[in-house]
């Protein structure tokens, strides 16, 4: 076997072996492991998050609808704690939305109760529905919801839900304002 093809297999077969990752992860260098493997834990506290702990905070408070609107480097402080370790920033305006689905039958408050929604943004690794605009792009691809088609949606969501109790994060008066005024939500 040529030397060349010898150093290919043992560096395959190195890096393949269970003993050097695991070496690899505890080593001093890196106590915490890779900057991958720390957001694969992030990924699965936020589900854990998402799954567990929300749909019975939703249910004490009575909280049906929980909207948190933000825009673009200007995000809600809750921001990091309800999206993927790998999302530096909301797009344009991100407004997500979480239905509790079960709360008007009485059912007990349970991960499948809750609906989460994002309205601009991703799906944050296949936690939330992500709606995209009509309109594609160069690529075939659906193109991002933003604008008015973003406030139609959002009120035919909340429309066709009909909660009883909606909460909505708003940091200040100008996000208020923003909400309200600012971008305007058409009731159809």
């Amino acid at each position: 076997m040529k030397p060349t093809a010898l150093f290919l297999l043992a560096l395959v077969v190195g890096a393949a072996s269970p003993g050097r990752a695991q070496a690899q992860a505890s080593s001093p260098e890196r106590p915490f492991g890779t900057l991958r493997e720390q957001a694969t834990l992030q990924q699965d506290w936020l589900k854990k998050r998402l799954d567990q702990f929300l749909p019975a905070l939703m249910r004490k408070h009575g909280i049906d609808l929980w909207v948190v609107p933000m825009r673009e480097y200007n995000e809600d402080p809750v921001f990091s704690a309800i999206t993927a370790p790998q999302t530096f920033a909301a797009r344009r305006r991100t407004i997500y939305v979480f239905f509790d689905k079960c709360a008007a039958s009485g059912a007990a408050a349970a991960a499948s109760c809750v609906e989460r929604i994002a309205l601009g943004g991703t799906s944050q690794g296949g936690l939330y529905t992500a709606y995209r605009g009509e309109g594609s792009t160069s690529n075939t691809q659906k193109a991002e919801l933003w604008g008015m088609d973003q406030w139609r949606l959002f009120a035919r969501l909340v429309k066709e839900r009909n909660p009883k109790a909606i909460a909505v994060n708003a940091r200040n008066a100008a996000d208020s304002m923003a909400i309200s005024v600012g971008s305007p939500v058409p009731i159809p």
